[in-house]
């Protein structure tokens, strides 16, 4: 069994050079980046010798690469069979050789030959001695055996969970605490190392806890072999070896249950008669009403607002927490992320898909378009506006100077109205269809359409534009009284912004009568 299944997955990886090229450079680039990864880990943990820290360190990044086989796997459930026991369910194998086999296969390919190449920089920068060395090949070897058995055993157990919609929508919520590890390690993390407030000492604290974790026992066993403690090692070792035969036993049973229970998440959800919210108030009411629950069910819209909050928040990050304290880019993140609430809105038709076609049937008039377009607008103003300033206000205060605060709100009102109105206008001259991958929550526009990075581009500047005379009045009002800066710029700014909206809105609404049958193709030739 395991002969024949580490079989398939070569065929698998051959195939992937065969079929379509968009395949094939999905897996260069897959494989450039994995032996990227092992050059650099090797390279990383070669690094740690002579260091009083080196064992820390090494806790550390076997730590890092334990939670990435944890994760990684939950968010490519969908992408790769191989990890959905379900594929498995009609086939008469028996469970334990069947285990045995996907282990093996787990195995094989570029990404788990990087994890066991990278990791053996141990040999280089933690280990001493040829006991040392021995004893740190054996502590590799059980490290990536312990990830990939973290990892069958959490996807096998959670396969009904990520087959149904909260699998997905717990797949998207994956996406963004990684977006904003990502924003942290690369705007934060190098000021802090440049300042002197992150050193290799600074892990030390880490390791009185981090050592008695299963990545911790690997890494220690190393130091204790090196250090003439061989007992200790092979304790060590031995305690590792035991975690990996409980999660291999559970794993096993899990998988044994999930190829013997029928599969539940296909089955059709309890429809619940309700009367849809602010119908009443005509074709806007309804629009707006259909925005509203989609924002809350749609897992691709909770994504979108995460990341307004995450990348309002990342543009200031590196001066705020930073040696010197700049307020005043808040008002920047202002406008970053007012423009991106109309960036990731800017092409209604094709996000809705082929149930925008429907919804066309009622846009005959202008008067109907504007409704369409100005329904959406109060739904994400009444989520974007709240959102953004409630994020200002975080740096603010990270700042210590929270009446910026209160400055960047008129510059959120003013700059969330012409980044809507924006959105509406390029929604109705560049529609575009979008697909969606297998098992991830996120769309992309199809191929061949590449006009939508100019609009972004354009909604960007034009609300930085836009924005610039409440930009200036705030700047200008910072040191003023309270009268002016929250009783004249919160009005006047919220008073520009509707304006401006408004006259996207109209703008949107003629260039729509005539782009309408566009919409629609662009709505039909989406695949979500």
């Amino acid at each position: 069994m395991a002969r024949l299944l580490v079989t398939l997955k070569l065929r698998l990886l051959v195939n992937a050079l065969r079929s379509s090229n968009s395949a094939k450079i999905s897996f260069i680039i897959s494989s450039t980046f994995a032996m990227l990864l092992a050059v650099f880990t090797f390279i990383v943990l070669a690094g740690l010798r002579g260091k009083s820290t080196s064992v820390e360190l090494a806790s550390v990044i076997f730590t890092v690469f334990a939670f990435g086989w944890l994760i990684a796997p939950i968010m490519v459930f969908g992408l790769d069979s191989t990890l959905d026991p379900a594929t498995l369910a009609l086939y008469p194998l028996r469970t334990r050789p069947l285990a045995a086999g996907l282990l093996a296969a787990s195995f094989t390919g570029f990404w788990p030959l990087a994890n066991v190449i990278g990791l053996l920089g141990v040999t280089v920068g933690l280990a001493s001695g040829g006991f040392g060395v021995i004893i740190a090949v054996l502590a590799v070897v059980l490290q990536v055996l312990f990830c990939i058995a973290l990892a069958r055993f959490a996807t096998t157990s959670l396969a009904s969970l990520l087959r149904s919609r909260r699998g997905r929508d717990l797949a998207a919520f994956l996406i963004i605490p990684l977006f904003a590890l990502y924003e942290f390690f690369t705007q934060v993390v190098p000021r802090a190392v440049s300042d002197g407030k992150i050193t290799a000492a600074s892990f030390t604290g880490f390791d009185s806890w981090m050592r008695w974790l299963p990545p911790g026992l690997a890494a220690h066993a190393i130091q204790d072999a090196s250090d003439g403690r061989p007992g200790m090692a092979l304790a060590r070792l031995g305690a590792l070896a035991a975690v990996i035969v409980v999660l291999a036993w559970l794993w096993v049973r899990s998988l044994g249950r999930a190829l013997v229970t029928a599969d539940t998440t296909t089955q059709s959800s309890r429809v619940r008669g309700m009367r849809l919210p602010l119908a009443g108030l005509g074709l806007r009411g309804a629009v707006a009403a259909r925005v509203w629950l989609y924002q809350r069910r749609e897992p691709l819209s909770l994504v979108y607002w995460a990341l307004v909050a995450v990348l309002t928040a990342a543009v200031s990050a590196s001066s705020i927490f930073g040696h010197k304290h700049h307020p005043a880019v808040i008002l920047a993140s202002a406008v970053i992320g007012a423009a991106f609430v109309g960036i990731f809105h800017a092409n209604a038709a094709g996000q809705t898909g082929p149930a925008f076609v429907l919804e066309a049937t009622a846009l005959g008039r202008g008067r109907d378009l504007r409704a369409y377009f100005s329904g959406q607008n109060l739904v994400l103003c009444v989520i974007g506006a709240p959102l953004v300033v409630a994020v200002c206000f975080a740096l603010a205060v990270a700042a210590r100077d929270p009446w910026m605060g209160v400055e960047a709100t008129p510059v959120v009102l003013s700059g969330l109205g012409a980044a809507l109105g924006l959105s509406n206008l390029f929604t109705a001259a560049l529609p575009y269809p979008m697909v969606k991958r297998v098992g991830t929550p996120v769309v992309v526009p199809a191929p061949g359409y590449s006009g939508y990075r100019l609009g972004a581009l354009l909604v960007l500047v034009g609300t930085g534009v836009l924005a610039a005379p409440v930009i200036v009045g705030a700047v200008l009002a910072a040191n003023g009284p309270d009268a002016i800066r929250i009783g004249v710029m919160l009005p006047c700014a919220a008073g520009y912004g509707f304006g401006l909206a408004v006259i996207g809105v109209r703008l949107a609404a003629k260039v729509a009568g005539n782009m309408l049958p566009e919409m629609c193709q662009a709505a039909l030739r989406t695949t979500t």
